[in-house]
């Protein structure tokens, strides 16, 4: 039996995952819930800036998205809770806003009848887990039924961690995500509530930014806590970022064993979460790739033979896109045992 999933926010990622569940059998997209112009929401389906048309027809009339055969209904409801899950037989709720963050709100979703609900950015405060599928080790069980996939930097940062963490062991590091501009950010100088630097020019600046990833990594790493840090610089490319991260090591460490333990990982414990890459690439190379991670050979490097730094590139709206659907995927087949 398929997945029954509820989109609530059709912004680009709520868009990203419905895309690609649409490439899934397992899982059906059963309801949208957003406040946005229904006409704006078909065309941005559609017609995407960076991943290009959708592939499949898809057409929003009389309340309904009517694609692939199927007809989804399209919903309003302005505050979670808004829209009664059970009247939709809905399994999981991706909350997709970015808006919506804390326990108290996601419990709306599970109070409107939803089983599960799924956060596509960092919690507020705390919910049943945060699970980086692949590196997180405690399994997800029936009592996670609000959860979070953090964000696609600290998918990549973690995944690097594993990898370096399992094979020398890690004593401390510091990572900088050079990443893509953000929905945070605004064409020109406005002012930002977040933060005075997101309140300039996105395509005029190299902004630094504050990130959640230090924190998911010190619960990930318990070992790491407060041997750890880092910060984003936001730069003006529109999609694909990296993380460049430095890490000391208790064992001494060559350039070949790096390249080594990284390989032999994205071929079997970390296979579709992490890549390994061989060629010079840049950038553009990596979108669409579906992995957290994709680890980039040529730029590893090791001073003194225990400081080690590696760099991963990351789509943000692939590897965490997908990380999230398997997430669903996985929970449903917890709940039916």
């Amino acid at each position: 039996m398929s997945v029954r999933v509820a989109i609530n926010g059709f912004g680009r990622i709520g868009r990203n995952v419905f895309r690609a569940i649409y490439l899934r059998d397992d899982i059906d997209v059963v309801a949208i819930n957003d406040i946005a112009d229904p006409q704006a929401m078909e065309y941005l389906l559609r017609f995407d800036s960076i991943h290009g048309p959708f592939n499949e027809s898809a057409r929003l009339m009389e309340g309904h998205l009517f694609c692939k055969g199927r007809k989804i209904p399209v919903l309003h409801g302005r505050e979670p809770g808004d829209v009664p899950w059970y009247d939709h037989g809905v399994d999981v709720v991706v909350e997709a806003t970015g808006i919506y963050r804390s326990r108290r709100q996601l419990q709306s979703h599970l109070d409107a009848g939803a089983d599960r609900v799924v956060l596509t950015v960092p919690p507020a405060d705390e919910i049943d887990a945060v699970h980086l599928p692949g590196i997180t080790e405690q399994p997800l069980d029936r009592r996670h039924r609000i959860i979070s996939c953090g964000t696609s930097t600290a998918n990549c940062t973690a995944a690097m961690i594993r990898v370096l963490n399992d094979a020398f062991g890690v004593e401390s590091g510091f990572f900088t995500s050079v990443h893509a501009y953000t929905t945070e950010q605004s064409l020109i100088d406005t002012p930002s509530e977040l933060d005075l630097r997101l309140s300039r020019a996105a395509v005029e600046n190299i902004v630094p930014v504050r990130s959640w990833t230090q924190h998911a990594i010190e619960a990930e790493f318990p070992h790491l806590e407060g041997r750890f840090g880092g910060h984003k610089v936001n730069v003006p490319v529109p999609d694909v970022s990296c993380v460049d991260l430095v890490t000391t090591h208790p064992v001494q460490v060559s350039v070949a064993d790096v390249q080594e333990v990284f390989r032999s990982a994205a071929a079997s414990t970390l296979k579709g979460v992490l890549r390994f890459i061989e060629e010079p690439i840049v950038s553009s190379d990596i979108a669409g790739s579906t992995a957290s991670c994709c680890f980039d050979s040529l730029a590893a490097m090791v001073v003194g033979e225990q400081m080690v730094k590696t760099l991963g590139w990351y789509e943000q709206g692939g590897g965490l896109t997908h990380r999230i659907i398997e997430v669903i995927a996985q929970m449903q087949r917890k709940a039916a045992r």
